[in-house]
């Protein structure tokens, strides 16, 4: 027969056993996994406080990729315009050579307007094949586009009259060409498409300078200080969970013993009253 002061200890060491294992048994899965809270019930209030952090790191994580796409896209247009920009002084470098007649052959205008046409070609085959994934980089063809000036154009007798010209205007046979066109109004149409390109560029450059690097610094300032905060809440502490599985152990070693103890004093209180039985009897 056991005792209800037996039964009742046993009962305790049962119970204590139950909350060892389970002290173990969560440090151990937060060790394993890293994190302290791995399932609803760990922390409610907690996790929904994970869940709006990793929300707005997810966001800032899409906001800073796209400004790494904004700035990839205006360094492919930059690298295209560059070079656009250096064929633009080449050619005004031409119209300079041109406009100085006295010291020019009709055969060096000829080679000139060759040189000329090749340059307008290439700009213009920049124009049309420049692309970001996809995406065309430029509208129109430079040439059509770029450069726009008043020209003088010289009739038959007296007759002169005032058009509107573009750069494509300097090609052969144009009212800017480099022989017998207006090359005063070409200098001044290859001066505009220089400034434009110009202007165009240093817009991107103060883009990124100005804005995205800016923007970027920022983003990555609240994405550490977001990835700071949810790791505080979800990381477990590695040191304490080392610390709650030895106590843990300890514990369930501890109950272990107790248990085994509990069985046992049944026993002996059985053999101490036998034994008290056979006195009474002598």
């Amino acid at each position: 027969m056991i005792s209800p002061l037996s039964g009742y200890s046993f009962m305790i060491g049962q119970r204590g056993l139950r909350n060892a294992q389970a002290i173990v048994q969560q440090a151990a899965e937060r060790l394993a996994t890293g994190k302290r809270i791995n399932r609803a019930s760990d922390d409610p209030s907690g996790l929904i406080a994970v869940d709006e952090f990793t929300a707005r790191i997810t966001k800032v994580e899409k906001k800073l990729d796209a400004l790494d796409q904004e700035e990839a896209r205006l360094g492919a247009m930059e690298g295209s315009l560059s070079v656009v920009h250096d064929l633009l002084h080449e050619l005004n470098g031409l119209v300079v050579t041109a406009a100085n007649k006295g010291g020019t052959s009709p055969e060096e205008l000829e080679g000139l307007q060759l040189q000329a046409d090749e340059i307008l070609k290439a700009m213009d085959f920049i124009g049309n094949t420049a692309v970001f994934k996809g995406e065309k980089l430029f509208e129109g063809l430079f040439s059509t586009s770029l450069g726009r000036t008043d020209a003088t154009v010289h009739g038959e007798g007296d007759d002169v009259k005032t058009v509107e010209a573009v750069l494509a205007s300097i090609k052969s046979g144009g009212v800017l060409n480099l022989i017998d066109g207006d090359l005063e109004s070409a200098q001044d149409s290859v001066e505009a498409a220089l400034g434009s390109i110009g202007a165009r560029r240093a817009g991107i450059g103060a883009r990124i300078t100005n804005g995205i690097a800016p923007e970027r610094n920022q983003l990555l300032i609240e994405l550490e200080n977001s990835e700071a905060a949810r790791s505080q809440i979800l990381d477990a502490d590695i040191a304490a969970e080392m610390s709650n599985l030895i106590r843990g152990q300890i514990l369930e070693q501890a109950s272990i013993s107790a248990l085994l103890i509990g069985r046992q004093a049944p026993q002996q209180a059985l053999q101490l009253l036998s034994a008290n039985l056979a006195l009474a009897r002598k």
